[in-house]
């Protein structure tokens, strides 16, 4: 397991991903925390954060745990 967390310039894109399938891996909701807390991130960037994990507890986005390969 990749304990690094995703780079920032990427959260566009996983946002887009995430918000039309509705899924995320357990493993990038992880790092998604782990960006959050070291609070080196722009604050759109921590926008696009909350919004993702918000929508995990409201259940909008179910986190799935990813086949070990």
């Amino acid at each position: 397991m990749n304990d690094l967390p995703l780079p920032p310039d990427v959260l566009s894109e996983l946002f887009a991903e995430v918000s039309s399938s509705g899924k995320m891996s357990a493993q990038t909701c992880e790092q998604l925390k782990i960006l959050l807390l070291e609070n080196q991130i722009s604050d759109e960037e921590k926008q696009a954060i909350d919004r993702l994990l918000y929508a995990v507890r409201l259940g909008r986005i179910e986190i799935v745990e990813e086949p070990h390969a």
